[in-house]
């Protein structure tokens, strides 16, 4: 039986699980959707309780999503972040001129930050409130005494974070769809 090279992968075409110099790997790219997914969520619950017109005991369990989604947010987020700084940032798709990379770069540190704003200053609201961080009848974190200033600015921060999060975001995915459409290049086609 002749030898068929069609049959066999070679590495350069391989799926990676770390990132190389200008693409990104399989854990960078389940990083991005997983956290996406996640923050989202939590998003869309914090805005819905905020705004949704709900009673006080109707938003119980909906405070519960939003804080487990939280938790899980900071979590995930801080594992995304050391794995970011472990394999830099790969090159981009296409060579654009240096203030886009720039723009680019601190748009993904941006977003980066502030999607961990949001969870810590979630969790600094509720401890510094004086209540402990319970997350269906599980205490994660027990409340010290009652702080009203950590409580205002942790408020202030998580109040300020999502409209400067959905700016960033706004630009992260409108540059992804320029490249795409517009460019054709493959810088979209990297993280999917």
């Amino acid at each position: 039986m002749a030898h068929d090279p069609s049959l066999h992968r070679t590495r350069s075409t391989a799926p990676r699980l770390s990132d190389g110099i200008d693409s990104f790997g399989i854990v960078s790219k389940l990083n991005h959707w997983i956290s996406a997914t996640l923050f989202l969520g939590a998003l869309g619950l914090g805005l819905y309780i905020d705004n949704g017109g709900l009673t006080r005991e109707a938003i119980g369990p909906y405070m519960q999503w939003h804080k487990a989604l939280g938790v899980a947010v900071l979590i995930y987020g801080l594992w995304r972040v050391g794995w970011r700084i472990a394999q830099g940032f790969p090159r981009g798709a296409i060579k654009a001129p240096r203030w886009q990379e720039r723009v680019a770069k601190l748009s993904h540190i941006g977003l980066l930050i502030a999607i961990l704003a949001m969870p810590v200053s979630g969790v600094l609201m509720t401890i510094a409130a004086g209540r402990d961080l319970s997350i269906w009848g599980v205490t994660l974190l027990s409340a010290p005494a009652k702080t009203a200033w950590l409580d205002g600015v942790a408020g202030a921060v998580h109040d300020l974070a999502p409209p400067v999060i959905l700016v960033l975001l706004a630009l992260h995915i409108g540059a992804a769809l320029k490249h795409h459409f517009i460019d054709r290049d493959a810088t979209l086609r990297r993280m999917v």
